[in-house]
């Protein structure tokens, strides 16, 4: 009669990693099948009958593994599902955890970008309204002539038009500042806490197989 057995997540994780190499090395080592000569006695010194003995255990050793391996990795799976955890103030499923840590590079990726824009946005504003005083002036010279000699509201009417034809202004319905600091803090808050909590976890939870 199978006997349940039960262990922590911890200890669950550490022996599917030693069963991934046992596997891999009992298959390697194990013969299957053989040929030789219809009147041998023996097969590498030993009896025909002994041999296939071997040929057996070692089949039997790796379907053993393997499947030890498969319910290990299924009642984790099935924990993980279930378990819930707190990372940086937000509850959420060991799997769905596991999972952000391993998406999170899409939201680090959309971040960079978001970074990248608002500097080029900011930059080209910057060299853009920087000559701009400079390009005005020019401009109410050529249709005034001297500023002095002209009338102030003509100088205003011609500023006020040139500016709004030529000064550059942020186009930002995303609030892109606010965005980056959110997305920002969020992912450095999950990066610094989920390794810690799924440890805390793994250490409690307990899994039976």
């Amino acid at each position: 009669m199978n006997t349940s057995q039960t262990m922590s997540i911890h200890r669950a994780l550490a022996e599917l990693k030693t069963l991934n190499d046992r596997i891999a090395k009992s298959i390697q080592e194990a013969d299957f099948i053989a040929t030789d000569r219809k009147s041998a006695q023996k097969i590498n010194g030993l009896s025909i009958e002994d041999y296939e003995k071997t040929i057996q255990a070692g089949f039997d050793k790796s379907v053993s593994l393997i499947e030890r391996r498969n319910l290990i990795k299924e009642a984790v799976v099935q924990s993980n599902a279930v378990t819930h955890v707190t990372v940086a103030g937000e509850t959420m499923t060991v799997a769905k955890a596991i999972e952000r840590k391993t998406s999170i590079q899409h939201e680090e990726s959309l971040l960079a970008a978001m970074v990248s824009a608002r500097r080029k946005a900011i930059n080209r504003l910057s060299v853009e309204n920087d000559t701009l005083t400079q390009r005005l002036e020019a401009y109410l010279t050529e249709i005034l002539g001297k500023k002095e000699n002209a009338k102030k509201e003509e100088v205003e009417l011609h500023t006020k038009s040139f500016m709004e034809r030529n000064e550059f202004v942020l186009i930002d319905p995303l609030h892109l500042n606010k965005r980056i600091d959110d997305l920002e803090e969020s992912i450095s808050n999950f990066k610094t806490e989920v390794d810690a909590v799924l440890s805390e976890s793994n250490a409690v939870t307990q899994i039976s197989i």
